[in-house]
């Protein structure tokens, strides 16, 4: 991973007990430090959320735009539409503690946090598990001529039973 931004960096000493609001962007530049990504592409509006008190923060954020992604069955990039809430609590505690999935504990001595890795993460849990063309808002084919590749893949000739392992012989054998 690169080097993280400000951009998404939330400064305690600047809140004000009570709702406070940001307004972040995530498009290619806020991808570029998360190496391996499935995502290509984003153009996403995040609205956060902060409700301060004295020794807790509700963090919530709703993110709504579109990400680039591959189709699970023809691996073409389609533009799939995000439109999802995620949140947690930071809680000020003694020492920092970030094994709780629900709650980040934070010494008292923190003095900002940084958001990138809850919006990314945010991003990936509010796709679903398969992605495909036919799921988009105006579903279209899977490109045909990669779905033909695929199924052709493998194939050597017209009796695929040349080259079965025969193990599995011992096994219809009992059957």
């Amino acid at each position: 991973m690169g080097m993280r931004s400000k951009a998404y960096t939330i400064e305690f000493n600047k809140l004000r007990p009570g709702a406070n609001s940001y307004e972040f962007d995530l498009d290619a530049e806020f991808l570029k430090d998360f190496e391996l990504s499935p995502i290509k592409n984003a153009d996403i509006k995040a609205i956060t959320n902060v409700d301060k008190s004295e020794n807790m923060m509700e963090i919530t954020t709703h993110l709504k735009g579109t990400v680039v992604v591959n189709c699970d069955s023809c691996l073409a990039e389609i533009p799939f539409p995000l439109d999802a809430e995620f949140g947690f609590l930071i809680k000020m505690s003694e020492v920092n503690n970030f094994d709780d999935p629900e709650m980040i504990y934070l010494s008292r001595n923190e003095i900002s946090y940084d958001l990138s890795q809850f919006l990314y993460e945010s991003i990936l849990l509010g796709l679903p598990a398969r992605k495909s063309c036919e799921d988009l808002p105006e579903p279209r084919a899977c490109d045909t001529e990669m779905l033909k590749k695929f199924n052709d893949e493998g194939k050597t000739g017209d009796d695929d039973t040349d080259n079965e392992d025969p193990r599995w012989e011992i096994g219809r054998a009992h059957v």
